[in-house]
Formats: structure tokens, C-alpha cells, sequence
């Protein structure tokens, strides 16, 4: 694909790996009062997009993370790149997930539970903006539960180059 029918799409080529450097300052604070680590691992993985809409997904995966997560917990955001390909990967502790449950957590107005945490501040759409984001890119989303509770959520998006 050539940066001539990138900017037609109206896609720019970013640095994923700004674009979270971006949203954990803006979120560490938040994290620090609710006593979550972050880590961060930030390689350069350049891919192109629509900026908007990249830094909407990341902010979400970013405080669903810190939202769904507990005191004393961890957030890690990793980019790199592999062959031709920008990987984004956010790992965080929390309460367990049962593997079955993670599908439908992507679809709009879901979340494990209704009262889980006793927050009614989440209308259950972060995770849908991202798995609508990951289409409008023709990425590929894994969501894998951790055992120890949390999720491990890797975005793939695919070459970008002439």
C-alpha cells in the first residue's frame, strides 16, 4: 500500500509507541491514586492510521486496564515491531476472567459483571471503540485471560509499507 492511497484514506503513518507515551502521561496520575504500577516497553512501531481513532483505541485498552484492575495491580504496555508488522500489547492484573466471557466483552454496553467493583462509572464500551478501531484497520485482536487474573490484549497491524 503507498502513502499516496494512505492519505487518500485519510490514514497518517504514526509511531504507536508515541501515541501511548501520549495516554499513559495523561492517565499516569489516575493509576497512582488507585495504586497501580505501569510499566512501559516502548520500541518504535510505526504503522499507519487514523490518528483519532489510534489514540481513542489505546486509551481505552489504557483505562480499562487501570479501571478494571486493583490495588496494588499492574498495567504493562508494550509496542514493538515484528517482521512487517507494529504490535501494541496491554497486560494488566485484575480479577480473574473466565475465558469464555472475553468475546462479548468487545460488543458494546458488556462487561463481566454489572456491579463488578461496585462501579457504575462504565457503560461497557471501551473495549467495543478498540474492537471497532482494530476493523477499521484490518488488524487482528487476541484477548487471552491470565491466570492469575487480568488480561494479556495484542493488536497486530498489518504491513504498511509500499
Amino acid at each position: 500500500m503507498s502513502h499516496l492511497s494512505l492519505t487518500q484514506r485519510g490514514w497518517d503513518r504514526l509511531d504507536l509507541a508515541d501515541v501511548v507515551k501520549g495516554a499513559l502521561a495523561r492517565r499516569r496520575d489516575q493509576a497512582v491514586e488507585q495504586g497501580i504500577n505501569i510499566a512501559e516497553h516502548l520500541t518504535p512501531a510505526v504503522t499507519a492510521g487514523d490518528p483519532k481513532l489510534l489514540e481513542s483505541l489505546v486509551t481505552n485498552l489504557i483505562d480499562n486496564a487501570i479501571r478494571y484492575n486493583h490495588a496494588g495491580g499492574h498495567v504493562e504496555v508494550t509496542t514493538r515491531t515484528s517482521g512487517t508488522q507494529a504490535v501494541l500489547r496491554v497486560t494488566n492484573s485484575g480479577p480473574v476472567v473466565p475465558g469464555d466471557q472475553i468475546p462479548r466483552l468487545f460488543h458494546p454496553f458488556q462487561r463481566l459483571a454489572p456491579d463488578r467493583h461496585g462501579r457504575r462509572d462504565s457503560y461497557g464500551l471501551g473495549l467495543a471503540i478498540v474492537n471497532a478501531v482494530v476493523r477499521a484497520h484490518h488488524a487482528t485482536l487476541t484477548a487471552n485471560a491470565r491466570a492469575e487474573g487480568g488480561l494479556d490484549i495484542d493488536i497486530w497491524f498489518g504491513s504498511q509499507s509500499a
